[in-house]
């Protein structure tokens, strides 16, 4: 999970004062993998940022983090 935290705080750019949180949680909806992975970005200042990748933490690599991370953001 660390090493995760660290490719999230490099791909954002993000400082030391903003909290990156990991966690593989069950995944309880039809269709969904038995694990997810979520990060979650929370900035002292501004709105946190939520991603969930459909995939235990172990298998996620690099340029998974980037595709999701970087990713335009989509809106309704």
């Amino acid at each position: 999970m660390r090493e995760l935290k660290e490719a999230v705080r490099t791909l954002l750019g993000l400082d030391d004062d903003t909290a990156v949180v990991v966690r593989q949680l069950a995944c309880t909806e039809p269709g969904c993998p038995p694990l997810e992975t979520v990060v979650a970005v929370l900035p002292m200042e501004g709105a946190a940022r939520r991603w969930t990748l459909h995939r235990p933490a172990d298998q996620i690599t690099e340029g998974d983090l980037r595709a999701t991370l970087l990713a335009p953001e989509q809106h309704d």
